[in-house]
Parts: structure tokens; C-alpha cells; sequence
């Protein structure tokens, strides 16, 4: 639940709110809604801090006993999409439903934010937001870490994502996004499959790929699944696999990747939750894994239809 708002003035204050400086500059006591006993609305104490873009995160069930102090970011992050020479630079509160109506998003992206099914949300949903959630079924993360785009921080920051992924969670460690670049790519392939219970749900599963062929044979294949651990990232071992290889067909990436080619090798380990049973994930993300890399695109425009139901 919120216990107080915040409304910074620049970017200076909302990066010392969101770094546990209670004096920030230009804020006055009344916006952080603190008494005297250091105590938040409603008498919750030790309140954390965190940023307000869409609120689709903050205004979850998940967030429902959780004390937030939420620093509002609109007017401070941008809500764009724009070109700058072979760049795609998106703003960070830029919405899931603006990515899709956008024609300078590259398909493959806008394919993922329909991940995001319902409409209503689609509407809140920004990008930033998505990414500072770093969950297992985040929409985006995996086709921007398979695309290796930079991110513009607030604070001036420019950082890989994949290196921003590994920073601490805390906004103190990650800082605020800004901007999201996407360089062109002359030459890469890249490809998205997601897979859901439900037409209406997250995405259970999700893998993105990119890679380019030389003379048929795969080359620096990036590949990025989500919902088989905690968050969505790459499994380098597995990328290996492919490596120098005649780009296989179906059947041969699907036995690859459960270890049924004669290897014996396991490249990731997967969770077990309501959303399915490890065993059901393996073998469902073989698949996925398979239609990222067949369907996959040149220029960055590679998507499968998205695949929804058992």
C-alpha cells in the first residue's frame, strides 16, 4: 500500500528521494507525509521508497502489504519514440500500447508488449517500469537483452542492460531509466515466442533469440529465456551449443536443448510454481527456443505470433 507520494521537482531530488535522503532537495515535509516519529501515513514505519511510473507494480496484489513511499516520475522520464541516425531511443515511461502502435519500433518488440494482453494495462504498463520489475514473466526483458540495448539512466549513466541486470536491485544501485537505445544491427536475425495458460494471462514461458548466419552456420546466437528462473536472462552454455553449427531444424534444437542429442547436457535448471511443473517448462521451452530461432527475422524485425492455451 502507499503511505506517502512524492512529487519531485528534477531529476536531482527524485534520485535522493529514492536513495533514502530524507532531506532532499526541494522537498518539503507535508510531500513526504512524515511525522515527528519518522513514522509514514497510517503509523506504518521503515516505508521503502519507490519509483511511480505506470503504478501497474505498485498497485498489484503483490504491493497490497508492502509500505511505499511512491516517487512519481512523470514529467522526469520521457515518454517517446524517436530516431537518432540507425537508433531507436525510447523513453522510459513510454506505454506497452505505445510501443505497438509505433511505426519505429522494431516488430520483434512490438510483438512482446502484445504479450501483455490486456488492453488496460497495455495502457499503463511503461517500459521502465518492466524492466525495474525484473520479474521471471517480464514482457520485454528478454527481446531487449537478446537485442544488447544500452540504457540511459538519469543520472547520465550510460550501461549495458545486461550489466544493469546485474547491479543491485535497489533504485540506489540501478538508478532511474531514462532512455532505452536500440542500435541498428545490420546482419542479426532475431526472433520472440511466449507461451500462456490463457489468452488473457502473463506469459508463462518467453524465449528471444538473435544471431547471424554465415554461410548457413549460426554466430554469437543470444538467447534470452524467461520463466524458467527467478529472472529472465541468458544461459551462455547453451548459446555455445549452437555455435559454428549448420543452423539445425526443429527437431535437432528441441533435443539440443532437453539433452536428448547424446550430450546428456542440462543448460538450465527451472523452477517449480503454479504456473507449471519443471518438468512441463523444460521440454515446453525446448519449443519456444525452437520457434525463436527458426522464425527469427532479419532487422530486428523477427516475431512469432503469439501462442496462448495448452
Amino acid at each position: 500500500m502507499t503511505v506517502a507520494f512524492h512529487k519531485p521537482r528534477d531529476a536531482a531530488e527524485a534520485l535522493a528521494l529514492l536513495s533514502g535522503v530524507d532531506e532532499a532537495p526541494g522537498a518539503d515535509d507535508a510531500d513526504r507525509a512524515k511525522g515527528a516519529d519518522g513514522k509514514g501515513a497510517g503509523g506504518i514505519k521503515s516505508a521503502r521508497r519507490l519509483p511511480l511510473a505506470g503504478g501497474t507494480q505498485l498497485n498489484s496484489s503483490e504491493s497490497r502489504n508492502l509500505a511505499v513511499e511512491a516517487v512519481a516520475l512523470d514529467g522526469l522520464v520521457p515518454k517517446s519514440v524517436e530516431r537518432q541516425g540507425s537508433a531507436t531511443i525510447i523513453g522510459a515511461m513510454t506505454t506497452f500500447q505505445e510501443l505497438i502502435d509505433s511505426p519505429m519500433v522494431p516488430p520483434i518488440l512490438a510483438a512482446a508488449a502484445r504479450g501483455m494482453v490486456d488492453r488496460n494495462i497495455r495502457n499503463r504498463a511503461t517500459v521502465g517500469g518492466n524492466l525495474g520489475a525484473d520479474k521471471s514473466c517480464s514482457s520485454l526483458i528478454p527481446v531487449l537483452l537478446a537485442l544488447d540495448v544500452d540504457l540511459l539512466l538519469l543520472d547520465g549513466r550510460r550501461v549495458r542492460l545486461e550489466d544493469w541486470l546485474e547491479l543491485p536491485s535497489e533504485p540506489k544501485g540501478r538508478g532511474i531509466i531514462s532512455k532505452i537505445s536500440m542500435g541498428g544491427r545490420e546482419g542479426w536475425l532475431s526472433g520472440y515466442a511466449r507461451w500462456s495458460r490463457v489468452s488473457a494471462d502473463l506469459s508463462v514461458l518467453g524465449a528471444a533469440a538473435a544471431y547471424r548466419l554465415e554461410r548457413n552456420t549460426v554466430r554469437d546466437l543470444r538467447l534470452v529465456l524467461g520463466g524458467v528462473a527467478a529472472h529472465a536472462r541468458r544461459f551462455p552454455a547453451l548459446e555455445a551449443a549452437f555455435e559454428g553449427l549448420p543452423l539445425p531444424d526443429r527437431s535437432a534444437i528441441e533435443a539440443l536443448v532437453v539433452g536428448h542429442d547424446g550430450s546428456g547436457a542440462s543448460y538450465f535448471s527451472t523452477i517449480d510454481d503454479a504456473r507449471g511443473s519443471a518438468a512441463f517448462k523444460s521440454f515446453r521451452m525446448a519449443v519456444l527456443i525452437a520457434d525463436a530461432i527458426l522464425f527469427a527475422k532479419p532487422d530486428e524485425a523477427g516475431s512469432l505470433p503469439t501462442e496462448e492455451g495448452a
